[in-house]
C-alpha cells in the first residue's frame, strides 16, 4: 500500500507542469515498485538465482 510521504517524495522531483496521466503512469508504478518490494520482503518472489538457473536449463533445451 502507498503512503503519503512516498507520493510526496515521489511527486516533489517532478516540473512544475504536467499531465494527468503523467501523474497516474507514476503512482501505478509506484504502486507496482512498493508491491514488489513488500513481497520480496515477504519472501514471495523468486530469487534472480533461480530465475538465472531457469533460463540456463532453458537456453540449454534450445540448442
Amino acid at each position: 500500500m502507498l503512503t503519503t510521504a512516498s507520493i510526496v517524495e515521489s511527486f516533489q522531483n517532478l516540473p512544475d507542469k504536467i499531465s494527468l496521466d503523467e501523474a497516474v503512469e507514476r503512482l501505478i508504478i509506484l504502486d507496482r515498485f512498493e508491491r514488489t518490494m513488500e513481497e520480496i520482503d515477504q519472501k514471495k518472489g523468486v530469487s534472480n538465482a533461480d530465475v538465472m538457473q531457469e533460463m540456463r536449463q532453458w537456453i540449454q533445451k534450445q540448442k
